[in-house]
């Protein structure tokens, strides 16, 4: 589908409800802009926050985070 909008006179667009609903967008939610130079088109992507991303990471072994911490001093080398 094709919509089209407006450039406003700060230069910002709004993106239609139907795209902000599928692309699951809420106010203050960041996007991703991949702009194709040789077509001349520009892609909207929605961008996962690292807290979001984070909270899918599965631990295989629950450690205290001082012991882990110890193992690292121990078998890590800062450079």
């Amino acid at each position: 589908m094709t919509y089209q909008t407006t450039i406003t006179s700060k230069g910002q667009i709004t993106i239609p409800k139907t795209l902000r609903d599928a692309l699951r967008l809420h106010k203050a939610h960041r996007v991703l802009l991949d702009f194709d130079k040789a077509r001349g088109e520009i892609k909207v992507k929605s961008s996962q926050d690292f807290l979001t991303i984070a909270k899918r990471i599965k631990v295989k072994v629950k450690m205290d985070p001082v012991k882990a911490r110890d193992y690292m001093e121990k078998f890590y080398e800062r450079n």
